[in-house]
């Protein structure tokens, strides 16, 4: 039968539907997801939109990010009037109550008192709440843990409903500063979370193997100031004895009685995660932060309420899909939630086993809806099992583990008792009652049961195969280490050439290395143009499984990058052979697509005939996309980084996909997704000293100063010779204002880089003056004598010639200046900041000199990645659209004034001068071609409602000799906005 027809859902225009939508809303905001207004506004009516757009203003506000209204009146045209008047009123009123609820009251400290309550120790926050470790003073100073919020929630009143062993309960709650904070009040248990636990482990790099090491390692990160277990701690003793997969169905057994519990009273989680899960000092597990928690018992609840947000990695696909097309998803029913609570436990369960976190694809740039859509479409297909997790987990388990993953929610758990029903089953060896148990977990369980009688007839067997299997993993032990030891040569060595350092600005210019002998070398190590197949040495075969397939990515990435070098080697066909037999050799017979396109290229260069079609076998899809990406990086870093995007959600602890994402995500400024990128790579490569470099920077990039620090420290523990870790710790050290260890960094930077003469020191000095700290590294004496000194020993820097040129302009010594740009290029003549500095020069001194410049930059395949990182470069094509006005080219300079404007809303710059720009060209050709007028009163009303000056840069503009038409523009722009 076909399914019932989905209830048509009104707009959101009654108060109780709106309050839930802005309590979502604001949830978001609190995690640090910063949602857009744009995602909701289907859902709610016009009166509806007003106030969320403005609520998102004032989240934003509260949050320190200091929104600009004009933002907000390009955003939403539609709205402009009526926002207008609010944000005028918003800053007109600076102590109403508008402002206050702007700015809510400031949330307090550690060493405050609120209440009966002394705040000792932070223990988490979000934009609107925080967490203390308290001292309650009317009770002895008894330790409690308090949630002090900005923002009213239903939390303690569901916790209350709630009640049960496993979820912490609340002690007292009330509110604070006359009602502008709210309080809740919770025992103190010690211990710490699942989280924290998960990643002490991780920096332990041991899997547990009992009940015994996971409570070892909660002891190392549990709370101090908990006197610890007491003297009745059940817990402690039944997991204590039990394996590491047992002792973790225990706990998540318990948890999933806890989630029947709430549930039977109308209340679903709606945020599971290891984070919101406490092992406390005595290891009992409790559930806690209920603050998405959605109360089924309210009136008209039922069917009616918006999916109120979560955590994108543990997110059930269902509530991915909504998040990403809210139009097209039915309202969620208790039952749904319920089911969706029981998948994220499952990824909890999961994560809790193998010790790998869910990945969410890393798309720097793409919104949270498009997000959520990536990781349903990937979720859709069901739970995956590499081999490094399959031997982690018990196929009984996984057996378990498919129900609650089931990526239809009908196909999982109706309710969490019977998961936690077969999670005890399965630790006390007995059948699973409602997941399907694999045939090979039943006959294991017979045996164990039948274990006396099947044991003598088995011993002569297996005492030969014991020690034959005894002398077969004595002779792997030492191929596996120096398997292990191999590659850690290549991938954590510095000095390899694996992984190296990209610039941010000034530095050493990297050594001329060609591509091809790079390739050649990292190629030989493996001697994959030998006549065997790689893939088959037992330096290769002893690898771990995740170590293997990155290594094959590894040497298909050389091949590629060999053949890619190769073909540019004119008239060279021994060099085309070379490449192509490394293409074959590193593949093998099912090679994925780019390689395959390299193949065929160097066919058609060496006159051979079409290669035979590749093998029906397929190459993994990760591996075709990480290679994709590859392919891509070098002209269309955004695109590239889409493909590591899908490598990752394919497989996602791929080192090497992680790896050039971080480093294109850096070319690109998106330093926050480099620095999430690099920790992937540390977690699996944790000696490497080269990575931590690296993520020192990008760390340094986003102002996490104490942490870039910490990375570096670490970093010289490893290795002490790494120069750029010197170098990036001396930034760091400099924007602390640590004048004394600054000093010893640059001197052992100078050191380590002798061999390469005094300019590499005297770059980092200069380069540390201009953006690391004004005074710090550079005496006062050698301001402006530096440069000078770096170009004596290396005339070729274009780059401290563009600092030379920027200190004549600051003096206006303009033609001087331009002598150092002119100077810089013929050195380097692809520098796009000497070409952009000159071109903006020019057009001050010679206009009409300036615009081949500006098509020169247009033209460069490094424009919009540059763009990407400062819009300052749009104006390229501003100024070229002008100066072809002037040479009469006006269709020309409508097309670069159109691509400007496009090029600026694709990278969310400001449009004001853009559209001027577009207005300008069309008001150029309206003087031959009336018909272009209406569009150019359009772009020059857009322009001047975004910056009122640009009516002054009209009227006086010199390229519009027809006055009158320049008079009537002025007018119509001045009218209200209206469509083309």
């Amino acid at each position: 039968p076909a399914p019932p027809p989905r209830p048509v859902v009104e707009p959101a225009t009654r108060s109780a539907e709106l309050d839930a939508l802005l309590t979502e809303f604001t949830a978001r905001w609190e995690r640090g997801e910063e949602p857009c207004a744009e995602e909701y506004l289907d859902r709610i009516s016009p009166e509806g939109a007003i106030e969320l757009i403005y609520h998102e203003f004032c989240l934003a506000e509260a949050a320190g990010i200091d929104p600009d209204p004009i933002d907000y009146l390009h955003r939403f045209p539609e709205h402009r009037r009526r926002l207008e008047r609010l944000f005028g009123l918003h800053e007109a009123l600076g102590s109403s109550h508008l402002r206050r609820w702007a700015e809510p009251a400031p949330l307090p400290e550690v060493g405050d008192a609120i209440g009966p309550y002394r705040l000792v120790r932070e223990l988490g926050r979000g934009a609107f709440a925080r967490v203390f470790l308290a001292e309650q003073a009317d009770l002895d100073d008894r330790l409690v843990v308090v949630k002090v919020s900005a923002r009213a929630s239903p939390e303690p009143r569901l916790l209350a409903r709630a009640r049960h062993a496993h979820i912490v309960e609340v002690l007292r709650h009330g509110t604070a500063d006359d009602g502008a904070l709210h309080l809740i009040c919770m025992p103190f248990l010690g211990g710490a979370t699942v989280a924290e636990v998960l990643a002490e482990r991780s920096r332990r790099g041991r899997r547990p193997r009992s009940g015994r090491d996971l409570l070892a390692d909660l002891d190392r990160v549990a709370a101090r100031e908990h006197p610890g277990p007491g003297a009745s701690r059940p817990a402690r003793e039944i997991l204590k004895p039990l394996s590491y997969p047992r002792a973790c169905a225990w706990i998540v057994a318990r948890l999933a009685e806890a989630l029947d519990h709430a549930h039977r009273r109308g209340v679903t989680h709606g945020d599971l995660k290891p984070s919101n899960i406490l092992l406390t000092a005595d290891a009992q597990p409790m559930l806690f932060d209920f603050n998405l928690a959605v109360d089924w018992r309210a009136a008209g609840t039922e069917g009616s309420t918006p999916d109120g947000g979560g955590t994108l990695a543990y997110m059930a696909p269902e509530r991915l899909q909504a998040l990403a097309d809210p139009r097209q998803a039915p309202l969620p029913r208790a039952a749904d939630r319920h089911r969706a609570d029981l998948y994220a436990l499952g990824l909890v369960l999961r994560e809790l086993l193998t010790g790998s976190a869910p990945i969410v694809p890393q798309r720097p740039g793409v919104g949270t809806r498009e997000l959520a859509a990536a990781l349903a479409s990937v979720r859709e297909r069901g739970p995956i099992w590499p081999p490094s997790e399959r031997r982690l987990v018990p196929a009984a388990l996984r057996a378990i583990l498919a129900r609650c993953l089931a990526p239809d929610p009908i196909d999982r758990y109706v309710r969490a008792a019977e998961l936690a029903e077969d999670l005890d089953r399965w630790r006390t060896d007995r059948r699973l009652a409602f997941a399907e148990e694999p045939l090979g977990a039943c006959l294991l369980r017979w045996a164990r049961r039948r274990r006396r009688p099947l044991a003598a007839g088995l011993v002569a067997v297996v005492a030969g195969a014991v020690a034959a299997g005894l002398v077969d993993r004595a002779s792997r032990g030492p191929i596996r280490q120096q398997a292990l030891d191999k590659l850690a040569a290549i991938l954590d060595r510095s000095d390899s050439g694996a992984i190296r350092y990209q610039q941010a600005s000034l530095g050493p210019e990297p050594a001329a290395v060609d591509p091809a002998a790079l390739a050649l070398r990292h190629l030989e190590r493996y001697e994959v143009l030998a006549a065997d197949d790689w893939r088959l040495r037992a330096e290769v075969r002893a690898l771990p499984p995740e170590d293997r397939l990155d290594l094959e990515a590894w040497i298909l990435e050389q091949a590629w990058r060999l053949a890619e070098a190769m073909r540019q080697r004119p008239e060279s066909p021994g060099d085309w052979r070379r490449a192509l037999l490394a293409l074959e050799r590193a593949a093998g017979p099912s090679p994925p697509g780019p390689i395959e396109t390299q193949r065929q290229a160097l066919h058609q260069q060496l006159g051979l005939p079409d290669p035979p079609p590749a093998a029906h076998v397929r190459a993994p899809r990760w591996l075709e996309a990480y290679l994709r990406g590859v392919e891509a990086e070098a002209d269309h870093p955004r695109e590239a980084m889409r493909w590591y995007g899908e490598s990752l959600a394919l497989r996602p602890g791929g080192f090497w996909p992680h790896y050039r994402a971080a480093a294109t995500a850096y070319r690109l400024g998106e330093y926050a997704a480099a620095v999430n990128h690099l920790e992937a790579c540390i977690a699996r490569r944790p000696e490497n000293p080269t990575l931590r470099g690296q993520l020192a920077g990008c760390l340094f990039e986003v102002n996490r100063l104490d942490e870039a620090l910490k990375t570096c420290d670490q970093a010289v523990l490893l290795d002490p010779d790494v120069p750029e870790v010197y170098r990036t710790r001396a930034f760091i050290r400099g924007r602390l204002g640590q004048a004394e260890g600054l000093e010893a960094d640059l001197d052992r930077f100078a050191l380590l880089t002798r061999v390469q003469g005094k300019v590499p020191a005297l770059l980092a000095r200069l380069d540390l003056m201009l953006t690391g700290g004004p005074g710090l590294g550079v005496a006062p004496v050698d301001r402006a004598d530096l440069p000078r000194r770096i170009l004596a020993a290396a005339p070729e820097r274009a780059d401290v010639r563009t600092v030379i040129a920027w200190q004549h302009c600051r003096e206006g010594r303009w033609e001087e200046a331009l002598a150092e740009l002119d100077q810089a290029l013929d050195a380097a003549p692809d520098h796009f900041r000497a070409r952009f500095q000159r071109a903006l020069l020019l057009h001050r001194l010679r206009p009409d000199e300036a615009t081949n410049d500006f098509l020169t930059l247009i033209g460069d395949p490094r424009f919009e990645e540059i763009a990407g990182r400062d819009h300052r470069a749009l104006r390229a094509f501003h100024l070229a659209s002008e100066g072809l006005l002037r040479r009469r080219q006006v269709d020309q300079a409508l097309d670069l004034a159109r691509r400007g404007l496009a090029s600026a809303d694709r990278l969310g710059a400001s449009l004001g001068e853009s559209e001027y720009a577009l207005a300008r060209a069309l008001a150029v050709a309206a003087q031959d071609n009336p018909n272009a007028e209406p569009l150019a009163a359009h772009h020059l009303q857009r322009a001047c409602h975004l910056n009122p000056v640009y009516t002054r840069w009209f009227a006086q503009e010199p390229l519009l000799i027809d006055r009158p038409l320049v008079e009537r523009l002025i007018r119509k722009a001045s009218a209200s906005p209206s469509a083309p």
